[in-house]
């Protein structure tokens, strides 16, 4: 039972949250106050586990909690942050002692070099072992919650020094030394579905080996089979599961369109082996659509009706057809998407020279609901190169344009060739100007 504190009126709503959603986009539970309600609420729970709570509006910083079936507790909030009181209120505010801490996360540098960027994550997982240990011994905590926090830490560090968005390319140059103490046996568990740095380690150190073996070909068909491979050899149960579901789903998310046969052997291969139903309706949903194409967009995706920025109705097929015979780069945004905005801003002056240079078109697909916010932040990038091809996916529409091109967050971005034949449904970003000129060029080679 959680029952907000007496007197305590900040809060409007919570969010009470798994800390691992992934193929499971519904909100465990999020309770809003009204005239009539307040933000008491209770939920059933079989053995304790670890959520992610917050305050949704005002918001607040959310903390893990481990959560014990019986436990009663109030909570308030107080400057962002929400202080727990009741039995076991010590496996609640861990994380948010933990925070005041203020410890540094580790930055990689080019100065600090690769090995010392690992021993400062070493120093930095070991102080926050240290923390535990010691709160441990100061508070009533049970040896479960004390267990689960290890674990928590222990692959925090793992996904912390293998996080390949944090590392430049080639900084690691012997694999095998950076690698020491971890291995695939590591994951060899079935006892973190609640642990999110358990799953986000583990699709790491996936990608990292296969990074070891292929070079920046981690998402060939090779690849894919060597991880596949690797996870049957060594992973059981529910983990084996996921990882299997993971790597194919990351595989199609990064795949070619001439890969997709290869790509639809594997799931018709592994999809009899799921048993959990989220991951087998994944592999399902992929293998569906991959029956529908074939380098192609589908009819129902032609038809898809957008807006242009003066509110007109056009479909994609005319979209498309405007631009003729160019490459088109399809890039799917926000205006609220601050991520999606920063590449448009970076990436500048790369998208200016490959349209100078190369027969390239770019399009922008918004998601926005709201189309006056979408036209302001429009007219706020206009030096930015969003000055044509403008575009918002309208409500009915969207689906079979979404579901097409594996658009589950953005920004995201597609290709297609002059013959608008699937390239990429999930192309890297434009930022990426090493690997995005390789795509243009083996497009222009292939015509």
């Amino acid at each position: 039972m959680f029952a907000e504190q007496a007197g305590d009126t900040l809060i409007e709503s919570v969010l009470l949250d798994e800390t691992h959603i992934e193929f499971n986009k519904q909100s465990f539970l999020l309770k809003a106050k009204n005239e009539d309600e307040n933000l008491n609420f209770s939920f059933k729970l079989e053995s304790p586990r670890l959520f992610r709570f917050a305050s949704f509006k005002p918001s607040s910083i959310a903390f893990f909690i481990y959560v014990t079936p019986g436990d009663t507790l109030s909570y308030k909030l107080d400057n962002s942050i929400i202080t727990f009181n009741g039995n076991n209120e010590a496996h609640y505010n861990f994380f948010k002692e933990l925070y005041n801490l203020n410890l540094n996360y580790p930055r990689y540098n080019e100065q600090l070099g690769i090995s010392e960027y690992k021993k400062v994550h070493e120093n930095y997982y070991k102080n926050k072992q240290q923390f535990l240990d010691q709160y441990a011994k100061n508070k009533n905590v049970s040896d479960l919650f004390y267990n689960k926090i290890k674990d928590v830490f222990k692959f925090q560090y793992i996904n912390g020094i293998l996080n390949q968005n944090s590392i430049p390319k080639g900084a690691i140059t012997n694999y095998t030394e950076y690698l020491k103490g971890i291995s695939i046996n590591d994951f060899n568990r079935n006892d973190q579905d609640d642990n999110v740095n358990f799953y986000l380690a583990l699709t790491k150190y996936l990608n990292i080996v296969s990074e070891e073996k292929f070079g920046n070909n981690i998402y060939s068909i090779e690849s894919l089979d060597f991880q596949l491979d690797l996870i049957n050899k060594n992973l059981v149960g529910k983990t084996k599961e996921y990882a299997i579901t993971k790597m194919i789903f990351e595989f199609d998310s990064h795949s070619i369109a001439k890969d997709s046969k290869n790509l639809q052997d594997k799931i018709m291969i592994y999809l009899p082996q799921i048993k959990e139903e989220k991951y087998k309706v994944v592999l399902e949903r992929i293998n569906e659509r991959l029956n529908k194409i074939n380098n192609r967009l589908a009819e129902n995706v032609y038809g898809s009706i957008l807006l242009d920025i003066d509110g007109d109705r056009i479909t994609l097929k005319d979209i498309l057809k405007n631009q003729g015979n160019t490459i088109k780069i399809i890039d799917f945004w926000a205006s609220w998407c601050a991520p999606c905005i920063e590449e448009i801003k970076s990436s500048h002056e790369f998208r200016k020279k490959l349209i100078q240079n190369k027969n390239v078109e770019f399009y922008y697909f918004s998601i926005d609901e709201n189309q006056e916010s979408w036209r302001k932040k429009v007219a706020e990038l206009q030096e930015f190169g969003m000055n044509k091809n403008q575009y918002v996916i309208g409500k009915t529409q969207s689906n079979h344009l979404i579901a097409f091109f594996n658009v589950s967050t953005i920004p995201h971005y597609a290709i297609l060739d002059y013959n608008n034949n699937v390239v990429l449904i999930n192309s890297p970003s434009p930022n990426d100007t090493l690997e995005f000129n390789d795509i243009i060029n083996k497009i222009e080679i292939s015509e």
